[in-house]
């Protein structure tokens, strides 16, 4: 998983800056709870932008970007999947 995390620019209303850029390698379990149809919906009902990509991997058909934004709209963090 590619994780970016970006903070909104304080002179603009729609641009965001990079914060923090994240690696890691995620077991199936944890991919599974992290994109869950659930989980997702969770975060929508919290009052967070939660939007899902999916395309056709190695593994089938699956979500390789997320997208997810605050309530507040201040921070948004874009997950980014590959699978091997």
């Amino acid at each position: 998983m590619h994780r970016q995390e970006f903070v909104k620019n304080p002179n603009t209303k729609t641009t965001y800056i990079l914060e923090e850029e994240i690696t890691e390698n995620l077991t199936k379990e944890q991919y599974t709870n992290i994109t869950s149809d659930d989980t997702l919906k969770l975060f929508r009902r919290l009052g967070g932008i939660e939007t899902a990509q999916r395309e056709y991997t190695c593994s089938g058909y699956l979500i390789t970007k997320l997208t997810s934004k605050s309530p507040d709209k201040q921070l948004k963090i874009i997950r980014t999947f590959k699978f091997n």
